[in-house]
């Protein structure tokens, strides 16, 4: 009796020792690839981004500081699944993951549209079977362009985001398929914003990107509860759209 007594004492101090320490956790490490504007990895690594400044500022509200690293995604899929690694930012959900990884709260979302000069006339475009009436491009063996190829919707291909954004003003092509925000950052480097405009279609659903800590780190439970809270200020607070703006 006396041994059980001292075992439950023991595991009870454990637990009370563990949780001190994950409750002390200040800093963490989160990886990230380069996927403007969501995440913006420069000649030097360093890393910036709609979803870098949403990670950070969401764990300084909880008094934890992030260092951003970047490797090639397959890297960090297997670290992820290991527990080697905190955690990945600009991830999205997938049923393979779910086994390994725990998701945040939605931290931003992609949609893909058609992209078109400010004079192209769209009234017909709302489905994206409606792209058939259109002279359409997009960016050769992107998923966007394996889509239109999949769905039999007659399209060209082009070979990067400037020449496709280029090819609606100065080309016979009506419509990029892209994603919106990285092709609207991109049009606002090149000083094309005023020229151009964009819609989505109604029967696209958007992409949801979340923080994706693994399983097996140690205090990654706590960790995803303290990221949510310090996302939900954020997001009250106004702060998330002023993050939007620097970047659209």
């Amino acid at each position: 009796m006396l041994l059980f007594k001292s075992r439950i004492i023991f595991f009870a101090l454990l637990t009370s020792f563990t949780s001190l320490l994950m409750a002390e956790v200040k800093h963490v490490e989160i990886f990230a690839i380069d996927y403007p504007p969501y995440t913006i990895v420069d000649d030097q690594n360093n890393l910036s981004g709609i979803d870098i400044e949403v990670v950070k500022a969401s764990f300084a509200k909880v008094g934890i500081k992030v260092k951003f690293s970047t490797a090639p995604w397959e890297r960090i899929r297997k670290n992820l699944e290991h527990g080697y690694i905190a955690g990945y930012t600009s991830c999205a959900r997938r049923p393979a993951r779910e086994a390994y990884i725990l998701f945040s709260d939605k931290v931003s979302e992609a949609n893909q549209v058609a992209l078109m000069a400010n004079d192209t006339d769209d009234s017909q475009l709302t489905k994206l079977t409606d792209l058939s009436q259109y002279k359409v491009n997009a960016i050769e063996a992107w998923a966007m362009q394996k889509e239109l190829a999949s769905k039999e919707i007659p399209h060209s291909k082009t070979q990067d985001m400037d020449s496709g954004i280029r090819s609606v003003l100065f080309r016979d092509i009506d419509v990029f398929y892209i994603g919106e925000l990285t092709a609207l950052y991109r049009v606002r480097q090149l000083g094309l914003q005023d020229k151009i405009k964009t819609k989505r279609f109604t029967d696209k659903e958007s992409v949801s990107f979340y923080l994706c800590l693994s399983k097996t780190y140690p205090g990654n439970t706590l960790l995803l509860e303290q990221f949510n809270t310090g996302l939900e200020h954020i997001k009250t607070s106004g702060e998330l759209d002023e993050i939007y703006d620097r970047y659209l």
